[in-house]
C-alpha cells in the first residue's frame, strides 16, 4: 500500500498543518484578547474622562452658583446704600426748603 518513503511524508505534512494552525489560533486568539484589553482600558478611560466632565461641570455650576449669589448680595448692599443716601439728601433738603420758608415768613412779618 504505502511504501516506506510515504508514511514520513504524511507525516511531516500532517505535523506542519498542525504546527501551522496552532500557531494561526494562537496569535488570532493572542490578537484578539489584546483587542479586548484594549477596549477595556478604552471603556474605562471614557468613563474616568465622563466623570471628570461632569464633576468639573458641578463645580463650575457651584462656583457660578456662589458668584451670582455674591452678586446680588453686592446689588442689595448697593441699593441699601443708595436708599440710605437718598434718604440722607431728602432729609437734608427738606431742612434747607424748611429753613428758606423760615426766613421768608420771616421777612414777610417784618
Amino acid at each position: 500500500m504505502f511504501n516506506n518513503k510515504m508514511i514520513p511524508t504524511v507525516m511531516i505534512v500532517a505535523t506542519t498543518f498542525f504546527l501551522v494552525t496552532a500557531l494561526f489560533f494562537s496569535a488570532y486568539i493572542g490578537s484578539a484578547l489584546a483587542q479586548a484589553k484594549s477596549m477595556n482600558q478604552s471603556m474605562y478611560n471614557s468613563t474616568d474622562s465622563t466623570n471628570q466632565t461632569v464633576q468639573h461641570l458641578g463645580q463650575s455650576a457651584n462656583q457660578t452658583g456662589e458668584s451670582i449669589k455674591g452678586n446680588a448680595s453686592n446689588v442689595g448692599t448697593n441699593i441699601s446704600e443708595g436708599a440710605k443716601n437718598l434718604g440722607a439728601n431728602l432729609t437734608e433738603g427738606a431742612k434747607g426748603l424748611a429753613k428758606t420758608i423760615g426766613k421768608g415768613l420771616e421777612d414777610l412779618a417784618k
